[in-house]
Formats: structure tokens, C-alpha cells, sequence
């Protein structure tokens, strides 16, 4: 079995933000949206709240807050899951063949079908494969072996099925 593609990936905050974006932009698309919503709904009546009533310290900093983590969501959350990461999984080489991949860790080598995959997202840095609605890989682009990423991204959506979904790197909802 001949291997078609290779990445190095070292799970930091970068991937990780990365992974958080994905899945929010992608098998969390509706939740993520109604949260944001709502979000930013507090903040409109907190403001109008502040206005009318006069400025209250405590109001202020929780908008204040509220926004932040609107706006840096995907960073925080990336941060969590850093925090979460099981020893000896910060750094992955993962390899492709045709009918399966390979990663590999510290902690151990684990094969996937390619049929596990929901969703193929993709950012500026990163491929990202969606397994679940709370599981992710990422692979870094800038460490890809064996072709190019126009090549792998033409061999992941004919294993899998599937288009790669463009993710941006930032929106309000």
C-alpha cells in the first residue's frame, strides 16, 4: 500500500482555533447561530439598559466580556481544548492512503476509514475533518509531503465523498 500524502500538525493554538471554527462553521452551524444571536441580542439590550439608566460598572463589564468572547469564541474555545489535550497528542504525522489514513502520536498509531469523516473544511492554514459534533483533525498545510494542496484536496473529496467547505477567518455569526 503506497502512501499518497503526509502531514506533520502540532496541535497549538493555531489548529486548534482552527478545529473550533470548523465544527462551529460546520456540524454546529445552526447552534452556533442561534447562539450568536442571542448573544448579541443581551449586548444590544445591555447597551440600551446603560444608556437609558445611567452607566453601571457591572453591566458595562459583562457586555464588555459578552463581546470579547463573541468575537474571540473560536480562540477561546481553541485554548480549552488545548488546556483538555491529552499528553503526548500535541504533535501528529498523518499519513494517506488510498483506502484509509494513519495518525500517529506519542500516545499510539490509530487508522480511519474515510467514511468516518462528516465534514472537510478548509482555512487558510489547515485542512480540517470533521468526525463528530465535538471531534476534529487538523492538517497543516504548510507541512504537506507528497503533493500539493489542490492535489490533496482532489484526493479527499474523491475518498470521502464529500466537498471541502471554505471557512473564513472571522464573521459575527
Amino acid at each position: 500500500m503506497e502512501q499518497k500524502f503526509c502531514f506533520e500538525t502540532d496541535y497549538d493554538i493555531n489548529a486548534l482555533s482552527a478545529m473550533a471554527r470548523a465544527l462551529r462553521k460546520t456540524i454546529r452551524k445552526k447552534q452556533s447561530r442561534r447562539s450568536h444571536i442571542l448573544g448579541w441580542t443581551v449586548t444590544v439590550l445591555g447597551l440600551l439598559v446603560t444608556v437609558t439608566m445611567g452607566v453601571n460598572i457591572v453591566t458595562l463589564t459583562a457586555i464588555v466580556i459578552l463581546v470579547l468572547f463573541l468575537l474571540f469564541e473560536d480562540r477561546a474555545n481553541g485554548y480549552m481544548a488545548k488546556k483538555r489535550a491529552l499528553p503526548g497528542t500535541e504533535h501528529c504525522r498523518s499519513q494517506f492512503y488510498q483506502d484509509k489514513f494513519l495518525s500517529i502520536t506519542k500516545v499510539g498509531k490509530t487508522d480511519f476509514r474515510y467514511d468516518r469523516i462528516k465534514y472537510v473544511a478548509e482555512d487558510r492554514g489547515y485542512f480540517v475533518f470533521i468526525l463528530s459534533n465535538s471531534h476534529a483533525q487538523a492538517y497543516d498545510k504548510k507541512r504537506l509531503t507528497g503533493g500539493s494542496c489542490e492535489e490533496f484536496r482532489s484526493f479527499i473529496e474523491d475518498r470521502t465523498g464529500l466537498k471541502v467547505i471554505p471557512i473564513s477567518g472571522f464573521s459575527l455569526f
